[in-house]
Order: C-alpha cells, then structure tokens, then sequence
C-alpha cells in the first residue's frame, strides 16, 4: 500500500450441544475486503463478507439477472460454509462496493443472516467457519459486542496527536483501513485526487488506535458518512488481519486470538485459500 502523507484531524463532539464446528469455506482479501463464494437459493456467486454491515445486501443487477425484477428484497436460504440459514438480503446498487474489486460481486452477507453464530475468520490463509459452539484457545484479548443499530461495534481510542476520543467502532471486514465519521474528523491535506472515503485505499493516517490494549501507529484511515449514530467509525482487516476473530454474535463477544494457536481447519477439496488463482468461484450460472 503506498504511503501517503495527508492526516487525519479529529475534532470532539458532544454527544449448548452441538457440533464443535459447522462448516467452514475458503474466502479471499480483495482490496481490503473479504470475499467468499456462497449462494442466496439459486443465485451463486462472490459475497463480501462484512461484519459491520447490518443487513445483507443483494446487488441490484444480480437481482435483476435472476428475474427479480423491481423487487426490494429476495427471501431464500443462504448457502455459505456448509450450513443453510434462512435470510432476506435487501436489494441494492452496490456499484460503489464492487467497481474496483477483480470480482463479480452478488451481494454483501451482513450481521443479519450470522446473528446465530460464532463466525471465525481466518486472514492467512483466509478461511471462514461457522458454528452453533466453538472451543476457544486462549484468547489475546476478549472484548464486549455492543449493537449499535444492528451494527457489531466494539470500544477503542483513536488519536491524530493532539485530539483523542474513545467510542464504539464496527468490526468493519469489507474496508481496509479505519474510517473514521466525517462528523468528528476532516483531512488536514486533500487532494482533489484522493478518495476521502476509500474503502480499499485509505488516503490518510491516524497518529495511534489503541485497541484491546494494544496501540498501533500510523494507521492507514478514510472518511465515513453511513455510520449510524453511536458509532464513531469502522475498524478494517488492515487491522484485524494480525489475529484470527472469533465473534460471537448470540454471547456479545469477540476474541481476538493468535493465528498460532488456531489449528488449519483445510478440507481435502479446498486446499489453500491463500492463493486466489486456486479457488472455485460461481459468479455465473
């Protein structure tokens, strides 16, 4: 990722039994974004996977491609790491999520459609599991969910140097860095070249995010105008990659675990997710 030199500046504002594991399936980091292969009834094709996404999203020319027409929402079953849930994705222009992705992409899976699990996400190799219960191996750092309209958030601090605040971000795996509302921060330097509010190329930097104890430096931060109130940004895989997440939406919790003491959990037909060139995928039908 190329480095650039505009900052961020903030300003305050007032303001039980069960299979050990269920499923998993390969998935993919596309500029900043998880990306995994799954099926809404009849329509398969590449999702992004996004956690803090509070309803998922079927894209408006997918929906039209499968004789949807006008409809606001498709209601079917959800095929994704082997297990078959129930869901209503709403159905949306998603132009501006995908149109720089080498993908085809079908849909967003939100929050929604994974209140029922704990979701383990995997970085290297990226690998996703889905399960009723999961033994857990010791954890860096377990942290409290709070849902801010349907949003997982959890609590940290950000910084530019002088001006600090502490709030609730969302667990944010379709974005690379942190985005940050444009209500509390604006760019001290902006060229009219740059995106402010880049999903996959981040424009400016944070002084430090301070997360679970831990403070990174120089981080990589955007812009962000969609948040819902009470949510002070979104926190990307730039971030999260370091560990292997472990959310579990029915407790309110997230461990964030480290990679080594996760087992793979590789099946003889998937292999390596790593290597994107290797995967299946089904974008057409």
């Amino acid at each position: 990722m190329r480095r650039l030199t505009s900052a961020l500046a903030l300003a305050l504002v007032s303001a039980a039994a069960g299979r050990a594991v269920a499923g998993d399936t390969a998935c993919w980091i596309d500029n900043g974004a998880v990306v995994t292969s799954a099926a809404l009834g009849d329509i398969a094709g590449d999702f992004i996977l996004d956690l803090s996404a509070p309803h998922s999203l079927l894209h408006l020319t997918t929906a039209q491609g499968d004789g949807l027409g006008d409809a606001a929402s498709a209601q079917d079953t959800l095929t994704l790491a082997a297990e078959h849930i129930p869901a209503t994705f709403e159905v949306a222009d998603l132009d501006d999520r995908s149109w720089d992705l080498p993908t085809n992409i079908s849909g967003v899976i939100g929050a929604d459609v994974l209140a029922g699990y704990v979701v383990e996400l995997r970085f290297a190799p990226c690998r996703l599991t889905l399960s009723r219960r999961m033994a857990s191996p010791p954890a860096v750092a377990s942290l409290p969910i709070e849902m801010v309209a349907g949003t997982p958030t959890v609590a940290a601090t950000i910084s530019d140097g002088a001006t600090t605040l502490t709030g609730r971000f969302a667990i944010d795996t379709g974005a690379a860095g942190v985005r940050v509302s444009d209500t509390v921060a604006r760019f001290s330097r902006l060229s009219a070249r740059v995106d402010p509010m880049s999903r996959d190329h981040p424009p400016a930097r944070l002084a430090t995010l301070t997360l679970a104890g831990e403070t990174g430096r120089d981080v990589p931060a955007a812009l962000q105008s969609d948040l819902p109130a009470g949510a002070l940004g979104g926190i990307g895989t730039n971030v999260w990659s370091r560990y292997v997440l472990r959310l579990d939406l029915r407790r309110d919790q997230l461990m964030l675990i480290s990679p080594d003491a996760v087992s793979g959990r590789r099946s003889a037909k998937s292999g390596d997710s790593s290597h994107r060139a290797g995967r299946r995928t089904a974008t057409s039908r």
